[in-house]
């Protein structure tokens, strides 16, 4: 790593603080956010493009990240005339990693005594993500943090219409906590990210916005200082 954690800007979200300011809803990412999984995809990139002779340029993993699955896979697809369709790419992509997912994938240091301390102050805890349900349930499980979160929206949830540069997966998390009975306004709800366009979304969404360090996902320290200044709290590290 080119800077040590030192030398990196930090506002760190203090719980206890946010509860007494009002927030009430905290959203969390999964990839590179909550799970130190964003190297997986990384791999399966490399090897599935290395199939056809094309290696992972830094503008590919840059477009693939922040996009769904089936947005994704349509892109590679059209980028380099992979003789496959869109939804057997996606299928192969899906069977590289579940496993993974299933019986590997790690929380992040701190994630999990953070969301922990959370339950314990009462705040409401949801999960957006780019994964597909199978995925994402399955890294839940295997962590044994699914009891923790009232609700896990993906973008397939979305129909896989968009990606989360759009307020819509963020505003679907508060749709949902309010039909049980939890009012919960955008401006009360903070969103944790490791990827910069998802957090424009939030942020387009009127939502409270926390940067979270990931070497893929927001590029690495070189792009770690712009994209923590430009959120109301950062984590380098839960």
């Amino acid at each position: 790593m080119a800077s040590d954690k030192a030398s990196l800007p930090e506002k760190y979200p203090d719980l206890k603080a946010l509860f007494k300011e009002g927030v009430k809803l905290l959203i969390f990412d999964l990839d590179g956010t909550l799970l130190d999984s964003m190297n997986v995809w990384h791999n399966v990139d490399k090897e599935f493009l290395g199939r056809f002779g094309y290696e992972v340029t830094p503008e590919y993993t840059e477009v693939v990240k922040r996009a769904s699955i089936e947005d994704a896979a349509r892109y590679t697809m059209t980028k380099y005339c992979i003789p496959m369709t869109w939804q057997e790419i996606a299928d192969t992509w899906e069977s590289m990693v579940y496993d993974f997912y299933r019986s590997e994938v790690t929380l992040k240091r701190g994630a999990r005594e953070y969301l922990d301390e959370a339950g314990r102050l009462g705040f409401t805890l949801g999960i957006t993500t780019a994964l597909s349900r199978r995925n994402a349930e399955a890294s839940l499980a295997h962590n044994g943090i699914k009891e923790l979160f009232d609700c896990v929206i993906t973008l397939e949830d979305l129909g896989n219409r968009i990606d989360k540069g759009s307020p819509d997966i963020f505003l679907r998390v508060t749709d949902y906590i309010s039909a049980s009975g939890i009012t919960v306004t955008p401006g009360r709800a903070l969103v944790f990210d490791d990827v910069p366009h998802a957090l424009k979304g939030a942020k387009a969404g009127g939502f409270l916005t926390c940067a979270v360090y990931d070497n893929i996902g927001c590029g690495g320290p070189g792009n770690w200082e712009s994209f923590a200044a430009g959120c109301d709290y950062s984590v380098y590290e839960f």
